[in-house]
């Protein structure tokens, strides 16, 4: 089954190396959320707009990764290695590292203080000149992809480092191909229609944008696909039965129905021989079904405080816009208070994360499994949670607060309402007073709703994105009165021109190009309501880490009333309240 990749996530989380790239998956990763069927065939402009939007966070995910790289190897040629314990400590550093293949001080050709096996003759490759760094080409070794960076010191020697693009390959896969800053491609996948030797080959109609540091280019292309998509896993249905203590038996008894998943009071149940609109129409007159629906599938949408996280100030307009710097003077949240992400999982191990990042669950299997294979999820907790004011990476909204992941969308950030519900009821069975939704369906759902009703009606704040399809459709469990639903805006305070609008937009946040975490320590900058969505969830963190006695309503009043007033005065169907605004939200609330 396709979908619409319509924007940076899932490409934008590798190209911090600032390659060319065509997507031509039918996906929509920039929320983690699937097209409405009244907008299959997007509107060329529109979806130039969105090749855009891609093409720009891959351009600033490359700059942003390539300063990290250069931060890396000035720290590394400034380290102590007067001895041979330094020198061990320092070798295993490099080794260790998740990008860097080898190391090496070159002064007038000769290469000491070597890791790694480093060829001289590729450190004299460094053809690309851009300030005081230096690139070469990509080129293999036993068939794997590397190219070398370089920076100049301050005696004229050069510190060089040889980077690993094993990580490129992997990520980018059937999705893309990657072009040199000659306009060769050297990565490519299985598709027969993308197999160009040089970027003269390509297409007309696609969007790119050149990379500076490297002269590499980036190349955005979708290719959607008319008809209609299958929102839900065929064959399969929810239940929910009226004698909820005898329902495994009652499942038993049917001779055409096997049980699937398990989480009482909702049964996923499965027919050989009858479609979902048979199973619907033959369980919904049944006396002993309270509900049945098809199992819909879920796809991935003054004074002041400064951190010195390393990316805060050039990178993080997004918080200075939302007056989070203000916000940090009354609290930077609280260890008590637990924001959950329901999503792809989350990266435990994570520089940014590490330490605050409770065990979760994985509603896949029950288990506790549920480390982030796609990244997504990561992205979103780094938002709202990240570690701040500790020199690297990125600053989160709530510093304080514990992450909690419960992992309802798989590697391919897809998951069925079975699998939300679920997240939802253990996410508030084990503590959870804030939960992140940056995903959704087009269908209602019965399980969604009741999940959303219990998590409600057990006082958890509950935050959705509102999806990035252009379109008024609601979205669910966007469209619950029980959430607080979030549009997205650009660093200009407007609508983010792909942000879902309606009646049921609460509040907006920002949303295009923003920073935060992806696995194995890397930086990315993805775009959509997905990543708007948890800079509510933090905000709703940092309110409850002052205030744990407020209600979830109080909480929703709280942050509606002090958002800067957007668009039409008063509330309006494109911004909600209006855009969320940190500090006044905590001062009002302290005062």
């Amino acid at each position: 089954m396709k979908k619409i990749y319509q924007a940076a996530f899932l490409v934008g989380g590798f190209i911090f190396l600032g390659l060319v790239i065509l997507v031509l998956s039918n996906d929509d990763e920039l929320g983690m959320q699937q097209t409405p069927p009244s907008t299959q065939n997007l509107e060329r402009l529109e979806q130039k707009g969105m090749d855009q939007v891609l093409a720009d966070d891959l351009s600033k995910t490359t700059s942003m990764f390539l300063s990290q790289l250069s931060l890396q190897l000035d720290r590394w040629a400034k380290q102590d290695k007067s001895d041979h314990e330094l020198q061990s400590a320092f070798a295993k550093e490099v080794r260790e590292h998740p990008h860097f293949h080898s190391f090496a001080i070159v002064d007038n050709g000769k290469l000491s203080e070597t890791v790694g096996e480093i060829n001289a003759k590729r450190v004299k490759q460094l053809h690309h000149q851009r300030g005081d760094l230096s690139f070469s080409d990509p080129y293999k070794i036993d068939g794997e992809d590397y190219f070398m960076i370089g920076k100049k010191l301050e005696d004229d020697k050069i510190v060089a480092g040889e980077i690993d693009l094993t990580f490129v390959k992997n990520f980018i896969k059937d999705m893309a191909s990657v072009a040199d800053a000659n306009g060769n491609f050297f990565v490519s996948g299985n598709n027969p229609d993308v197999q160009w030797k040089t970027t003269k080959d390509l297409p007309k109609g696609v969007s790119a944008q050149t990379v500076p540091e490297l002269d590499w280019q980036i190349v955005v292309h979708s290719d959607a696909e008319d008809g209609e998509e299958q929102h839900y896993i065929e064959g399969q249905a929810v239940i929910k039965l009226v004698d909820q203590e005898n329902s495994e038996s009652w499942i038993k008894e049917q001779a055409d129905l096997s049980l699937i998943k398990n989480s009482d009071p909702y049964y996923v149940i499965q027919s050989e021989t009858k479609t979902t609109d048979q199973l619907l129409n033959e369980l919904s007159a049944h006396p002993d079904i309270e509900f049945v629906e098809p199992n819909f599938l879920f796809t991935k949408q003054a004074n002041v405080t400064i951190p010195n996280d390393e990316f805060f100030q050039p990178y993080q307009w997004n918080l200075s816009q939302i007056s989070a710097e203000e916000g940090w003077e009354v609290t930077d949240g609280s260890e008590g208070t637990t924001i959950a992400v329901l999503d792809t999982g989350v990266d435990p191990e994570h520089q940014d994360l590490k330490g605050k990042v409770l065990q979760g669950y994985n509603a896949f299997d029950g288990t506790a499994r549920s480390n982030d294979q796609h990244g997504h999820g990561t992205h979103v907790a780094g938002i709202a949670a990240a570690i701040s004011n500790n020199v690297t990476g990125i600053a989160g909204v709530a510093w304080q607060n514990n992450i909690l992941p419960v992992k309802v969308l798989n590697e391919h950030g897809e998951g069925s309402s079975f699998e939300v519900a679920r997240g939802i009821r253990w996410a508030v069975d084990n503590g959870a007073q804030v939960i992140n939704m940056s995903l959704g369906d087009y269908h209602n759902s019965y399980i969604l709703h009741d999940a959303i009703k219990y998590a409600h009606n057990n006082d958890v704040v509950l935050i959705a994105a509102s999806g990035n399809d252009n379109v008024s459709d609601p979205m669910y469990p966007a469209d619950y009165k029980e959430v607080l639903t979030v549009a997205a805006t650009d660093d200009k305070r407007e609508r983010a021109f792909f942000s879902n609008y309606g009646h049921h937009i609460d509040v907006a946040a920002p949303g295009e190009h923003i920073p935060s975490l992806f696995p194995n320590d890397n930086y990315v900058i993805m775009s959509g309501t997905s990543m708007a969505a948890p800079h509510v969830a933090g905000l709703a963190g940092l309110i409850r880490s002052i205030d744990p006695e407020l209600t979830n309503e109080d909480v929703y009043e709280l942050i509606t009333s002090t958002a800067i007033d957007l668009g039409q005065s008063g509330r309006d169907p494109y911004y909600g309240a209006g855009e969320i605004n940190v500090g006044d939200a905590l001062r009002q609330l302290t005062n």
